[in-house]
């Protein structure tokens, strides 16, 4: 297994990855970006799908969302269907301190790797169950994506424009992520624990409960009033003037106003501090989004009449909330994401070079690192099952000649 350079916060720490594509992996490489040393258990002939997913590498077997995704990693073959290999999973896990699945419920415990089971062998185990709709419930053995986490959580239902078709809010895999960070944060809740009680927990995740987090009051107000939130473009419900803007060169920005004083700095940047006298139609927020189309059609003529770095100069230095709406050449090139080092290149491990984005949040003391980008199918198989488990040459043959491995 890779060693990290240093000291890290869970080194020591022994991740058996079963899961596949995003969310739940991504999980797996937060930890190992701090030190936790990942297996990431594959099909020994087809492997992660995430591997065939998105643009191909140098490799053409690896794509670079594989590359990136599955940092810092070892890849071991292994059949879990075959009784041979869930008994080798057993052994790991005896070894190990999390495992992390996101197959559709009920299929582990077919494959008699089921939480007591597992629990049995190794009672500090901790291991996350990542599915598109928990362990539990009448939809449990439904599957889903991303896609289907933004639909059902209601956050789909709010994106994009009033008299068009829900669209995608961002990436099309933004429920894999955000889902990725809470099984990161449910694990790391239950090490904590397990160091007071010395029990391992399961860890049991929907895909879509992260993107009900991030629906704000939208539930609160519903139970409470009955109102249902619906898609209002870029602007925002309770408050006005907040949008992304055309400007005059035809790029964009977006630009924020969440209370009165804010307001005032807007008024003033655009040489019309009136607006925001007492005696005015726009005095108050309130004020001002009951007269919504009338306010954001003055700032919209405004931000039309400047390119877009004037516009950002000009509320900048009236300390307006603001930003240029950014293309991916743009970010990249950026002097604030040069200067938080947010990305790193590495090998791709086929001659060429692959970059990714860098750990996050950044820690004083014992920063996160991507030492690997995702490693070659099966690459580890042998060493680690002879090292952790004693295995010897015979042994490794005959299960690849009933290919459990």
């Amino acid at each position: 297994m890779m060693s990290m350079p240093n000291e890290s916060v869970l080194e020591g720490v022994l991740v058996l990855d079963a899961a596949t594509y995003i969310a739940a992996p991504l999980s797996a490489s937060i930890l190992s970006e701090f030190g936790a040393q990942v297996i990431k258990i594959e099909h020994p002939r087809s492997g992660d799908p995430l591997r065939q997913f998105g643009t191909k590498g140098t490799d053409p077997s690896a794509s670079m969302q594989w590359l990136n995704e599955n940092r810092n990693k070892r890849s071991v073959t292994l059949d879990l269907s075959k009784p041979e290999g869930r008994d080798l999973f057993i052994a790991l896990a005896q070894r190990a301190d999390v495992v992390v699945e996101n197959f559709r419920p009920g299929t582990f415990e077919r494959w008699g790797l089921d939480w007591e089971t597992l629990h049995a062998a190794n009672r500090r185990l901790v291991m996350l169950r990542l599915s598109a709709f928990g362990q539990n419930g009448p939809l449990r053995e439904h599957i889903g994506l991303a896609r289907i986490a933004h639909a059902f959580s209601g956050v789909l239902s709010i994106s994009g424009e009033v008299d068009r078709p829900p669209a995608n809010p961002g990436p099309t895999s933004l429920a894999d992520y955000v889902a990725g960070v809470y099984g990161a944060l449910g694990l790391m809740l239950a090490l904590f624990e397990r160091e007071r009680s010395g029990l391992g927990q399961v860890v049991d995740l929907a895909l879509y409960e992260p993107m009900l987090k991030t629906m704000d009051e939208a539930f609160a107000v519903f139970n409470r009033t009955g109102f249902v939130r619906q898609r209002f473009g870029s602007q925002v419900a309770t408050v006005a003037p907040t949008a992304n803007y055309e400007c005059a060169d035809g790029r964009f920005v977006t630009i924020g106003v969440p209370d009165d004083k804010m307001f005032a700095r807007l008024s003033t940047a655009m040489c019309a501090s009136h607006l925001a006298d007492s005696n005015s139609k726009f005095a108050t927020n309130a004020l001002r989004v009951e007269h919504r189309d009338e306010i954001e059609s003055i700032v919209r003529t405004w931000v039309q009449s400047h390119d877009r770095d004037a516009v950002i100069r000009l509320l900048q230095e009236s300390d307006v909330p603001c930003a240029p709406i950014l293309d991916i050449a743009e970010v990249a090139a950026h002097p604030q994401v040069a200067a938080r080092e947010n990305f790193v290149t590495r090998p791709d491990g086929a001659g060429g070079t692959v970059t990714m984005q860098a750990p996050v949040p950044k820690l004083s003391r014992t920063p996160g690192r991507v030492v690997t980008s995702g490693p070659s199918l099966g690459e580890a198989t042998s060493e680690i099952l002879q090292r952790l488990l004693g295995l010897s040459d015979s042994q490794l043959a005959d299960l690849r000649s009933k290919k459990v491995i």
